[in-house]
């Protein structure tokens, strides 16, 4: 169809272009024809009253050439619609009344007689246009006759000259009819063989290219613009090719690296909890030790003779007490430390809240920090995995407790957790957890630093600097926010945004 477009739009142009281009040169020939015409009738008035006006000079003075017979006898060999004599400011008119250029002829013939040269002119009779007007020959000489100056002038039609013009232009339209036909169809045949031909192969080639095939657009050994337009199209497809092969490289490349990043990824999140778990450990040893040291006490108690059976059942059950307290925080340490999995997808905030804050509480160093909830979600169902949301609280708690055993020992701390239920402007329901403290706050200097891997204000050995950044990518992983908002000396804010649970 785009082909077929093309020679059709060709074809049309061409034939418009030789149009055009003869009926133009054929108007400019047959002006020339039609003036060389004018010219001929104009020699030949000229010559016949030339004629008359030298026998009229040779003619004996008894006899009148001029006479109503031999004026009509030369109006019928000028064929001439009016012949005028003037003598002595006397006009005789063949016929009698010669309306046509009866003004113009008397002018003629008075401006021959006063000046002696023979004079014509060609006045029209209508419109002015171009092979449209009708139009009239003057033509005056002026004669002596007896020795009285005279003068004589006729009026043509010059409709014979526009009788072979318009002949000669239906001959010519004939011609141009035949010639743009023929010169149409050759150059539609060149043009096709030379332009439309190479450009429908080019569609072609462009439409099943693959790059598995090297074959190119044109020859190359063309000298003119397709062979240059085929160099530079077989360079471009290399290149294509090239960069095609580049482009496979780099996704391969990425690929790769995306799977070494995601491995990266999962160690330092492990790193990180197992950093936590480190801690964690640390401080529920204090806590374990002491039942442990109780337990052994009673026992010791309980191998001495004398003991009524009311005490050794008092000390048994002391005994068993500080058992159950040790098992329940290993197993806190345990449910943390653990792989966990939710086939679901979604878990509850709340109740995730609440074992953090009493795993914390356990410790003994922890005594003097007070924790504040405000948990005034009325929906806590999230979208999300809760062994990562495990890691980004404790870290984020974690964190708070640092900045505030860093302040004076004075100093009464506290950790408030509050949540909230929010909606973004795009209709999306989300839960917001903030965890304020009031420690030592944010340095300007770090605040932009803040979720940067490895960084860390902590002194060598008690930080690995991976706690923010893992939490970061966790709540990002899951379609939710996490920011950090605070200033030095004022403690610090967290709030993490996450997609609350879609049947909820």
């Amino acid at each position: 169809m785009r082909s077929k477009g093309i020679k059709s739009h060709i074809a049309v142009t061409l034939a418009i272009l030789l149009t055009l281009g003869m009926f133009l040169t054929s108007m400019v020939v047959t002006i020339f024809w039609q003036r060389s015409l004018m010219r001929a009738e104009r020699e030949k008035a000229i010559s016949i009253l030339s004629t008359a006006a030298y026998l009229a000079k040779e003619t004996p003075d008894d006899k009148d050439i001029f006479s109503s017979k031999i004026l009509t006898r030369l109006q019928q060999d000028l064929g001439a619609s009016c012949i005028m004599l003037s003598i002595n400011t006397i006009f005789a008119r063949i016929p009698e009344k010669c309306d046509t250029a009866d003004s113009t002829l008397q002018e003629k013939l008075k401006q021959v007689i006063r000046t002696g040269v023979a004079s014509s002119k060609i006045i029209d009779i209508g419109p002015n246009l171009p092979f449209l007007g009708r139009k009239l020959l003057v033509t005056a000489i002026p004669f002596q006759q007896h020795g009285i100056q005279g003068g004589i002038g006729a009026v043509s039609s010059l409709q014979s000259v526009d009788d072979l013009v318009n002949q000669g232009r239906r001959i010519a339209s004939l011609y141009i009819f035949v010639n743009v036909l023929i010169l149409t169809t050759i150059g539609l045949f060149r043009l096709i063989q030379v332009v439309v031909r190479p450009i429908e192969h080019l569609v072609t080639l462009t439409d099943t290219y693959q790059s598995t095939e090297n074959s190119p657009f044109f020859s190359d050994t063309e000298g003119n613009e397709f062979g240059q337009l085929s160099i530079a199209l077989n360079k471009m497809l290399h290149r294509i090719d090239d960069d095609r092969q580049k482009l496979r490289d780099t996704v391969d490349s990425l690929e790769k690296a995306n799977q070494q990043l995601h491995a990266t990824q999962q160690k330092m999140v492990q790193t990180e909890k197992m950093a936590a778990i480190g801690r964690l450990a640390a401080g529920l040893a204090h806590e374990i030790g002491n039942p442990i040291g109780i337990v052994q006490g009673y026992l010791e108690l309980l191998g001495q003779s004398g003991l009524t059976k009311e005490e050794q059942k008092q000390f048994s059950s002391r005994s068993l007490q500080e058992l159950g307290r040790i098992n329940r925080l290993i197993h806190q340490l345990l449910n943390f430390s653990s792989t966990r999995t939710d086939d679901s997808g979604s878990m509850e905030i709340h109740p995730l809240l609440h074992e953090l804050v009493d795993m914390l509480q356990a410790q003994k160093e922890l005594a003097g920090v007070e924790f504040q909830l405000h948990l005034d979600a009325e929906h806590d169902l999230v979208t999300a995995n809760s062994e990562s949301l495990h890691q980004v609280f404790l870290n984020c708690l974690l964190n708070a407790i640092d900045a505030i055993k860093e302040c004076d020992e004075s100093h009464k701390g506290k950790i408030c957790l509050a949540t909230v239920n929010t909606t973004s402007d795009e209709g999306r329901r989300f839960i917001q957890v903030t965890i304020q403290d009031n420690g030592i706050g944010i340095k300007d200097t770090d605040r932009d630093s803040l979720f940067d891997p490895f960084f860390t204000t902590k002194e060598p050995g008690k930080g690995t600097g991976l706690g923010l950044s893992v939490s970061y990518a966790l709540v990002e992983g899951v379609g939710g926010h996490m920011q950090i908002k605070g200033k030095e000396d004022q403690g610090a804010t967290v709030y993490i945004l996450l997609p609350l649970w879609a049947n909820q």
